[in-house]
């Protein structure tokens, strides 16, 4: 079972790491090509959208670094479980829409694949054995 735990954790810290660094260079290169990025699951407005991406980046690349270090570790399971509502928010109860059923079998695996950090990050709140 520790096992188990060790797995979901690791998984969830590079989950939400990968997402952190994704939204960076969506941000940067959106910067640099002064090009709005177009995240219609994101709950930010057009004009706000760029501020809103750097915003979740910069939280979720702290609090998963608080959490690998151990320094701050109950921010990360509060961290994973809004970026889980966002997606579902917006991938399943928004206005969303996918262009095929491929777009939409790949949103399923990111909503899979964030459940499964939340799962991960809520295992980082379990105290470790001596």
């Amino acid at each position: 079972m520790r096992l188990f735990g060790w797995l979901l954790r690791g998984f969830s810290y590079l989950f939400h790491t990968i997402i952190c660094l994704f939204l960076i260079g969506v941000g940067v290169i959106s910067l640099s090509s002064n090009a709005v990025p177009k995240f219609g699951f994101l709950p930010f407005s057009n004009e706000h959208m760029l501020a809103g991406i750097f915003t979740l980046a910069i939280i979720g690349l702290i609090a998963t670094t608080l959490a690998i270090t151990r320094i701050f570790r109950f921010l990360f399971p509060i961290w994973a479980g809004v970026v889980l509502w966002l997606m579902f928010r917006g991938f399943i109860l928004g206005p969303y829409s996918f262009a095929n059923a491929s777009a939409f079998r790949v949103a399923l695996l990111l909503l899979l694949g964030a459940f499964c950090a939340f799962i991960g990050a809520l295992w980082v709140l379990k105290p470790k054995r001596s």
